[in-house]
């Protein structure tokens, strides 16, 4: 039920973010169309308009009182200032009307009309030039005062528009920078309010998460010892303490192959307890149990090394590994095995020899190659403690080849 609450709590949490999103979206989707738009105003409103008019100024002082002049000093030919007052012409048309395509607010049009009617006087002075000059009439007949007048004149005229788009732009720049600094301001105070309201709703979702981790971890640890107890009931022999068979297939798999990897020698002992059945027969199967016990133990406590392990394959016989010791100290360990063992002196009357309890070893050291079968060491240790038992038991038989 508890989970049930959380997951709910967590997606109103989502949703929450998710609406603030897509608040936050639509306002910076309004403001940037609102700042397209003034973009769109002081761009094709003001800049290019500027760039027409100074380009028509341009033409009435190059295509038309820079032409004429040349003409007048002989510079140029009848038929190449008619030319360029044609084309002159025509480009002032062109610009004008590309001027005049743009959008105009109410209060220019006064501006625009005066312009217009001036620049249409203009025209037809510089018509009235291209016709005296198509007549071939005397260069001297056109007054460079009455060109520099009307040309003067004109530049005003278009200029002061000029200076009227230049002023309409810098209030458009000024608006869009002020409707920038608007933007950012109510993006900034949702981002802040949406923030707060999450990580207030977030801090107590995450304070009921905190004390059900909490739970969650103690019964993790608890979990966690009886797995650990569960793993070491399945490999420990219930009986003595020590691994069983299913640990030991595990191990011995693994130590033979890393001893393989790594070129060193492994040790495989295999050990029985002399004449068991006997024991038990004699003393019975309680002390029979005992007698494991106590062996069980004294092979455990004779293993010093990390890499050591003893393991009960089954009834009375037990295997014991040993790991990067060479084949001198393995012999020497599985004697004192052996001897270990009959220092208990256990009572054995079933031992017709000795009289005391005592085991039988095999045991083989080898490093192993590529092409050799790891059931092979279990093997050779295996004939080795049947030569053991044969030739009278409480002995170890010791091989280092397979």
């Amino acid at each position: 039920m508890e989970s049930l609450q959380l997951k709910t709590k967590l997606l109103y949490l989502l949703l929450s973010v998710a609406l603030g999103l897509v608040v936050v979206g639509f306002i910076g989707y309004i403001n940037l169309l609102t700042m397209k738009k003034n973009v769109d105003t002081l761009y094709f409103g003001s800049l290019i308009p500027l760039s027409e008019l100074n380009s028509i100024n341009s033409a009435y002082h190059h295509d038309f009182e820079a032409s004429i002049y040349r003409w007048k000093e002989g510079l140029i030919s009848d038929d190449d200032l008619a030319q360029n007052i044609t084309l002159g012409l025509e480009h002032v048309d062109q610009m004008w009307a590309s001027y005049l395509s743009h959008h105009k607010r109410p209060e220019e049009l006064p501006y625009i009309h005066y312009t217009e009617e001036q620049m249409e006087i203009m025209k037809r002075y510089f018509e009235e030039i291209r016709s005296l000059v198509f007549n071939h009439t005397s260069r001297s007949a056109i007054s460079v005062v009455t060109l520099s007048d009307n040309t003067s004149s004109i530049h005003n005229t278009v200029s002061g528009l000029i200076a009227y788009e230049t002023a309409t732009a810098t209030y458009e720049h000024s608006v869009l920078l002020s409707h920038h600094q608007n933007s950012l301001i109510q993006l900034a105070v949702m981002l802040g309010v949406i923030l707060l309201g999450v990580m207030t709703f977030a801090w107590r979702i995450f304070m009921q998460i905190e004390q059900q981790q909490q739970q969650l971890l103690q019964s993790t640890q608890a979990l966690k010892h009886l797995n650990i107890k569960l793993e070491q009931a399945s490999y420990t022999d219930t009986l003595t303490g020590i691994f069983n068979r299913r640990y030991f297939n595990l191990v011995y798999e693994r130590e033979f192959k890393r001893a393989l990897r790594a070129s060193k020698s492994i040790t495989f002992i295999m050990v029985d307890i002399d004449f068991f059945k006997q024991y038990n027969d004699t003393y019975g199967h309680l002390q029979g149990d005992v007698a494991l016990q106590n062996v069980a133990r004294v092979l455990k406590t004779s293993l010093l090394r990390p890499g050591d392990f003893v393991f009960r394959l089954g009834g009375e016989e037990f295997g014991v590994i040993l790991t990067e010791a060479d084949c001198i100290h393995t012999r020497k360990m599985a004697e004192r095995l052996r001897f270990n063992i009959e220092s208990l002196n256990m009572e054995h009357k079933g031992n017709k020899k000795t009289g005391l309890l005592t085991i039988s070893l095999g045991a083989v050291c080898v490093i192993p190659t590529e092409l050799m079968n790891n059931e092979s060491l279990l093997h050779t240790a295996d004939t080795n403690l049947y030569a053991a038992k044969e030739h009278g038991r409480n002995r170890v038989v010791f091989s280092s080849t397979l």
